[in-house]
């Protein structure tokens, strides 16, 4: 209480894992996505003033050099220094240690935070998932307003330059998005009214898949990741409220449908009465299945089929690297087209569009 708001004075926590910052803790109430101005000060005071940082071993190598009457001095210190924080632990982890048969006592050993992870754990730099979840949901409950669309643009924005640098948190911070946007309550009430969703909200949908088909083709992402996205693009895909990739598009009502039914069979009722009753029956078999064809013969693509369809292309295919590091044509001995070149020379792709493949490598190769 005795500093000004410059002076103040707040304890901050950094866990390194693997020249990575995998966990910050700030006692300010700094509520964002990313770092507040502490943790990023202690960051660099680390990085500037490596030499003259203390380095400690884990907390479980010291304790096994204090005899009995130290470990308790060192307990009950600890238990003076934080009464009301640490005393009801405390008691409670005391009153199952001198239980025999408690839970605690079957486990060899205690965890230790300060010792680090394991080799095979996984470890990534640290994102407030929750806080970005927060974060998101706040935004789209503002509904349309400017300021909530800057923000949800400045997010995008984010995200794209995180995947620039090659930031695996890149991917985690879009899914996120991903989750608040299908969660959001409007698109059952847009869907079941068979209304269109405002253009501004459609622009962030369209930029949410955009960055998908980036996400999926990254070319240095490992083949579990992609396996990873395309599980969770396929899901979602799955999804009732999941947004369409054509705007324009608006299903059938269950009525409507009925109405095609009933009319389709009776013209062919009217056409072949004069048929006999195994034709007819024969009829109405084949009739039924023409008709369940037709109702679902093409299902309307989601604002996430670009990424799927990408999701399967690879790099390191022959045909595409030799577009991608050529230019012109190739010389032809015997002129004829084929599904790799045409009679000129030229090579040829049926897959997504050559000019965003190159965007990409570009992007990722420098």
């Amino acid at each position: 209480s005795g500093y000004t708001d410059a002076e103040k004075r707040y304890n901050v926590s950094i866990t390194f894992d693997r020249c990575k910052i995998t966990s910050v803790t700030c006692s300010c109430d700094t509520k964002d996505i990313f770092w507040c101005q502490h943790v990023v000060a202690l960051a660099l005071y680390r990085i500037r003033n490596a030499s003259s940082v203390l380095l400690r071993v884990p907390i479980s190598e010291t304790l096994l050099q204090l005899d009995r009457q130290q470990l308790q001095k060192l307990l009950q210190y600890l238990i003076a220094e934080h009464h009301t924080e640490v005393l009801p632990t405390a008691q409670k982890l005391a009153d199952e240690i001198l239980q025999t048969r408690s839970i605690i006592n079957k486990i060899a050993g205690a965890p230790d935070p300060t010792a680090g992870a394991c080799a095979e754990d996984e470890h990534s730099w640290h994102l407030d998932e929750e806080q970005v979840s927060e974060q998101v949901r706040s935004y789209l409950s503002q509904g349309g307003y400017y300021n909530a669309n800057k923000q949800l643009n400045a997010l995008f924005a984010k995200v794209k330059e995180m995947l620039r640098a090659k930031d695996s948190n890149g991917a985690r911070m879009l899914r996120l998005i991903t989750e608040q946007f299908l969660a959001d309550p409007r698109l059952p009430i847009w869907r079941s009214q068979g209304t269109p969703m405002t253009d501004k909200c459609r622009q962030l949908w369209d930029q949410l898949g955009a960055l998908w088909v980036c996400v999926v083709l990254n070319p240095h992402s490992t083949h579990s990741e992609k396996h990873h996205w395309r599980a969770l693009l396929e899901r979602w895909s799955r999804l009732h409220v999941c947004p369409l990739e054509d705007a324009d598009f608006r299903p059938l009502s269950v009525n409507s449908r009925r109405r095609i039914q009933i009319f389709d069979s009776s013209d062919e009722e009217e056409e072949e009465a004069d048929r006999s009753r195994s034709n007819s029956s024969s009829r109405l078999h084949l009739g039924t299945r023409r008709s369940s064809n037709t109702t679902n013969s093409s299902l309307p693509r989601t604002i996430f089929h670009r990424a799927l369809e990408a999701s399967h292309l690879e790099w390191d295919d022959s045909h595409l690297r030799f577009i991608l590091e050529h230019d012109g044509p190739v010389v032809i001995y015997e002129p004829h087209s084929s599904d790799t070149f045409n009679y000129q020379g030229y090579p040829l792709w049926n897959g997504m569009s050559l000019l965003l493949l190159y965007a990409l490598h570009t992007i990722f190769h420098n």
